[in-house]
């Protein structure tokens, strides 16, 4: 393989590729967000006798043909990096330290090489078609005609308080942002439902070429990474190894042992699926060496569990964690409220959202402090929004 695959990327590195593509969804979410909003707030300036639907309907073909051809460029070029990324999380396989050695002296198989090259491949079409799938199924003509539906019947209501009124469109729209609808009726935001499939598709890619190695290596057994603040469900068996027959047991949500005889009930959740961050590698039992000590491992458990104090309940570190990765969610929401505020010049909810916000940040630094995690306030950024001054 070249010699360029002796670089291993970080979690870093995928992430921030994974954030380049997400804020030019980011950016098509806003333009989604302030068109319709600025419409709503142009049918406001109208009356009764002046409402001519024929015209707001123009203009709202408009809109949406040039947020779908914007959304289908995004989506393009996310399928592009997609690509890239997928490849390196390839190479970054060859240069674990578990195969680096033996490749040396036993290079991959050329048929290996090739089901490797492969299976890449097919993840990246699969996820790419996702991609498009997900962006073909993103609701943008419905919540445009509700939200001017509202307008339309407040206007023609003659109703006094026309931003009242149309107040409640406007915070859904910007809280519920661009929608994805599943035939079962489920529905979520097309950056939460893209940002899963990305992340899902690197983990296969990880997991799965470890184990081809594996097998190509002759390699017996599978070694789990591990990682501190680990969720509850796989935390007893990160950076333990098992004969390959457990580990499909595992997965299988059967009971299994390790390596070491420790027994395990099974678990819902797989390795590896369901947002789980845990990878399954290759491993041999004659000639291995693991990863993590038990001592590490003993001592990522213990500080988990002691936690921190918040408002006088206890959390463990990863319960911290996930509480903060909801306010960084809940702040990108109200942000993209405020965006569809301003768009709708309606000072009275940019300034309820803002104090929302100030009072979810103050909660995170909380949370951070007591915790002693490292904030990311970068995951609370949303393009197009200005912070309100409140005196």
């Amino acid at each position: 393989m070249p010699n360029e695959l002796n670089k291993r990327p970080t979690e870093s590195e995928l992430e921030s590729a994974v954030k380049r593509m997400l804020d030019r969804l980011d950016e098509i979410n806003t333009l989604f967000i302030t068109k319709i909003a600025a419409q709503v707030k142009k049918i406001g300036t109208l009356n009764a006798s002046s409402v001519n639907r024929l015209v707001i309907m123009a203009d709202m073909g408009a809109d949406v043909s040039e947020i779908t051809t914007r959304l289908a460029d995004a989506v393009g070029l996310n399928v592009r990096d997609l690509t890239q990324v997928y490849d390196r999380v390839l190479k970054d396989t060859y240069a674990d330290p578990r195969f680096a050695v033996y490749l040396q002296q036993n290079p991959v198989s050329v048929a290996t090489q090739r089901r490797l090259t492969q299976y890449v491949q097919s993840v990246s079409v699969q996820t790419a078609q996702s991609l498009i799938n997900l962006s073909n199924t993103t609701a943008i003509s419905e919540p445009y005609r509700k939200a001017i539906d509202t307008a339309v019947l407040a206007v023609s209501s003659g109703l006094s308080d026309y931003q009242s009124a149309t107040r409640d469109v406007i915070e859904q729209l910007g809280y519920n942002g661009m929608q994805v609808y599943y035939a079962s009726g489920y529905h979520r935001r097309l950056d939460t439902a893209i940002r899963q499939n990305i992340i899902d598709g690197a983990n296969q890619i990880a997991q799965n070429a470890s184990i081809m190695m594996g097998e190509d290596l002759g390699f017996d057994a599978i070694e789990l990474s591990a990682h501190a603040r680990s969720a509850p469900d796989h935390e007893p068996v990160q950076g333990r190894v098992f004969l390959k027959s457990e580990f499909q047991k595992m997965q299988a949500g059967e009971a299994f042992v390790d390596v070491d005889g420790h027994s395990y009930t099974g678990f819902k959740r797989p390795i590896g699926e369901w947002n789980c961050m845990h990878i399954a590698m290759g491993f041999s039992t004659q000639h291995s060496v693991r990863r993590y000590t038990d001592e590490q491992l003993r001592a990522w458990r213990d500080a988990n569990q002691s936690g921190c104090e918040i408002n006088g309940k206890h959390y463990t570190t990863y319960k911290a964690v996930q509480l903060m990765r909801k306010i960084e969610t809940e702040v990108r929401r109200q942000k993209d409220v405020a965006v569809a505020a301003r768009a709708a010049d309606d000072t009275e909810l940019q300034k309820s959202c803002q104090e929302k916000i100030n009072s979810l940040s103050a909660y995170y630094t909380q949370i951070a402090q007591a915790a002693k995690i490292t904030p990311r306030r970068d995951r609370m950024t949303v393009q197009g929004f200005r912070a309100y001054k409140i005196n």
